[in-house]
């Protein structure tokens, strides 16, 4: 498997991805069926490459990568929102390896009670 999403209940999830870019949907971030990802914003990046790693949405490049490192973007109370409806499309040129923190809006079929 060229990635893996790790889903957390109400919360953000995180992707990690191998050598080699996959799309993923909005759908792929839900924890579970009562969770429906209406969009993700992209909250944390850390990368490694010996060539280059480009991350797309709608068609639109949101960044591209070279050698390694990590951008907190929530340090600067921000996250990448450039078309958060659509899916995450990743690519990466000559190998490396890619992790993604993603907030979520979502809704929900069971509401929280008792809080």
């Amino acid at each position: 498997m060229a990635y893996e999403v790790i889903n957390t209940k109400r919360s953000s999830s995180i992707v990690r991805f191998v050598d080699a870019g996959a799309t993923i949907s909005l759908a792929n971030l839900a924890f579970d069926a009562n969770e429906t990802v209406s969009a993700a914003s992209i909250r944390k990046v850390a990368w490694s490459t010996n060539g280059s790693i480009q991350i797309a949405r709608n068609g639109v490049n949101l960044l591209t990568l070279h050698n390694a490192g990590q951008l907190s973007l929530d340090e600067f109370n921000y996250a990448m929102a450039n078309n958060n409806t659509s899916s995450i499309v990743v690519t990466i040129n000559t190998g490396g390896s890619l992790v993604l923190e993603v907030t979520k809006e979502a809704t929900y079929a069971t509401p929280l009670t008792g809080m």
